[in-house]
């Protein structure tokens, strides 16, 4: 009985000696690149000259499909699924199930921008347009969880979407809250025209 416990201590110790390390990615965009003007992380550099940032964050290789939902089906249990029912809602145009994916504090004024038919529409249109979707990766920028998103048309055209969830009590919601972000800037840039790795 002894030599079982041994065993089993030594086996969680190793275990917990092997755990993997947080993964990192690194963002790296020109400074004329960027978006935001001011942006502090370009602080006294020339435009030509290169803003590296790393951050918690993964590539996933291969890209994971994303299966659009009906909104029975939709489910925020995790970034992923939670990416699904924001891209199925939007592709569906049905305003309330795409409050519904913002986090609560913000769906008034996601409600409010929604009551225009005219943003209902150019949302449904720019959802529909993306094609097949497949999630590339994830970054954590405050807090907030970046879900790297790839649509490709029949076109072969593609559109990069880095979409922000925040964990909450009733799951993954998508928020605004990096709207404005230097780091977010950075991040955004370097997905479209920069480096990650």
């Amino acid at each position: 009985m002894r030599s079982r416990l041994v065993l089993v201590i030594g086996a969680a110790i190793a275990l917990i000696g092997c755990s993997p390390k947080t993964e990192r990615l690194t963002f790296q965009v020109k400074v004329s690149d960027l978006r935001k003007p001011g942006n502090s992380l370009a602080k006294d550099k020339r435009p030509d000259d290169q803003v590296t940032i790393t951050l918690p964050g993964k590539l996933l290789r291969p890209p994971a499909a994303v299966r659009l939902v009906g909104r029975d089906q939709a489910d925020w249990s995790t970034p992923e699924h939670a990416a699904a029912s924001v891209l199925s809602a939007g592709a569906a145009g049905e305003v309330s199930w795409i409050v519904e994916n913002f986090v609560p504090a913000e769906r008034a004024r996601v409600g409010q921008q929604f009551s225009n038919p005219e943003v209902v529409k150019r949302t449904r249109d720019y959802y529909r347009s993306l094609g097949k979707v497949v999630i590339t990766g994830q970054a954590d920028v405050h807090g907030v969880t970046l879900v790297f998103l790839l649509g490709q048309d029949a076109d072969g055209d593609s559109t990069l979407v880095a979409a922000p969830l925040s964990k909450t009590a009733s799951g993954w919601r998508q928020t605004g809250a990096l709207a404005g972000d230097d780091t977010y800037d950075v991040v955004w840039a370097a997905l479209h025209t920069g480096e990650v790795r």
